[in-house]
């Protein structure tokens, strides 16, 4: 009876599986990034129509944003001194609907997880800044006065 068989498929199981399970759970931290951007995403889309609407990002829409974020795990934080989300670049004055460029951006920063140290663990270089999410959007403003 040969049994061979037996002894190199149990050899090429115990070698592959701990592969295909180290593979499976390598894209979770992709899928965090990818969902984390999505949300951010979304909650910037909502900032754009209130900013919209009165014809620049106003306090109350920051407010309003940072709490939205919060409930979707993305709370305020400080990296290097600078406080996230960060409204840098954001329209802070108002724009009429009848002005030449009456263009509103939002712009919304937020630190982005650190996806680069996977690459240490396949042997790749990992280090440096671990970036920003960077959301930039522009609408028409609808603000009459």
């Amino acid at each position: 009876m040969d049994e061979r068989g037996g002894a190199d498929t149990l050899l090429v199981t115990l070698f592959v599986f701990p592969l295909l399970l180290f593979v499976c759970f390598a894209g979770i931290p992709f899928f965090v990034y990818l969902m984390k951007g999505s949300h951010l995403n979304v909650v910037a889309n909502h900032a754009l129509k209130e900013a919209e609407a009165v014809g620049y990002v106003s306090p109350e829409v920051m407010t309003a944003t940072v709490t939205r974020l919060a409930e979707l795990g993305l709370e305020p934080t400080t990296r290097n001194g600078v406080a996230y989300p960060s409204f840098a670049g954001s329209t802070v004055s108002k724009v009429l609907r009848d002005d030449p460029d009456g263009i509103v951006t939002v712009t919304i920063s937020y630190p982005a997880p650190n996806v680069t140290r996977l690459l240490g663990l396949l042997g790749g270089g990992a280090g440096g800044d671990e970036g920003l999410y960077r959301v930039v959007l522009h609408g028409k403003s609808e603000a009459y006065e």
